[in-house]
């Protein structure tokens, strides 16, 4: 059995799914021991379709390497918060999928990367707006989530006042909010993680043919990764178990493969 839980702020939905799993790599891994993960809705990296199936770059690593490992992935979805709050105190094993700072390094020990990402702000197509300081931005509206780690030199530029920041929550799918704000000129530029807004538009085709981005990464490219909970028992023991696993997927051909369901070409 496979099963997954979606937890709302209000509403906790239960669902079971039963699957027969056919492994080509590793045929000797199914032992009955289950382990719970937990994430947090981010497309295309996790996320649930229409139908209300799984599905992700960073969702398929994980959970076929913990199988590996010889587990039962027993999946929880929550808002970005609760996730990491949940995992930080120990309640799940492995929370995905994240990038690493010194805050998150004393509650999580971090996996191999599992993608490289990258923040750019995107944009209404009418207009032109180019930028090479962040104080070439200061006469516009920029939408940000409250709560992410984005690069340094954004949150700085933020303190120093660099421009008109606007903040939102952290709830289930901000970026299709701040995608919908920026539609309806409520702001003027969003921050977003490339393949997350590009997934998004694709989706909506009003949007898509509205927005737009700038293809200049705000920081360094980046690295999402899997974070083992230091409250987990044995906790080092489990993340030299994954990486060790997830170098043989790498090495297999199998992470290309997954990568590419869901994104032409990986950033550098």
């Amino acid at each position: 059995m496979f099963s997954y839980r979606i937890k709302n702020t209000s509403l906790y939905i239960y669902f079971s799914v039963f699957i027969l799993t056919i492994i080509l790599v590793y045929p000797s891994i199914s032992q009955g021991k289950t382990l719970p993960i937990i994430f947090a809705t981010f497309p295309p990296m996790n996320y649930l379709d229409d139908d209300g199936e799984i599905k992700g770059i960073s969702y398929e690593l994980v959970t076929q390497t913990v199988e590996a490992i010889g587990y039962t992935p027993e999946v929880t979805i929550l808002p970005w918060k609760r996730a990491y709050k949940e995992a930080a105190e120990g309640n799940f094993a492995i929370l995905f999928t994240f990038t690493q700072n010194e805050a998150r390094i004393k509650q999580f020990l971090f996996t191999d990367y599992l993608i490289k990402i990258a923040d750019v702000f995107f944009k209404r197509k009418e207009l032109d707006i180019t930028w090479n300081e962040f104080t070439d931005l200061k006469s516009y509206v920029i939408g940000y989530t409250d709560g992410y780690n984005y690069a340094p030199v954004f949150l700085e530029a933020i303190r120093n006042k660099s421009f008109v920041a606007r903040k939102s929550p952290a709830l289930e799918t901000p970026e299709k909010q701040h995608l919908k704000n920026l539609f309806n000129k409520r702001v003027d530029l969003i921050i977003c993680e490339i393949h997350q807004c590009k997934f998004y538009l694709g989706q909506n085709k009003k949007w898509k043919n509205a927005i737009d981005y700038i293809p200049k990464p705000i920081g360094k490219v980046r690295t999402f990764h899997a974070g083992v909970s230091r409250a987990w028992p044995n906790a080092e023991e489990l993340l030299n178990q994954f990486n060790r696993e997830y170098q043989k997927i790498k090495q297999s051909g199998l992470r290309k493969n997954i990568v590419h369901k869901y994104i032409d070409d990986e950033l550098e």
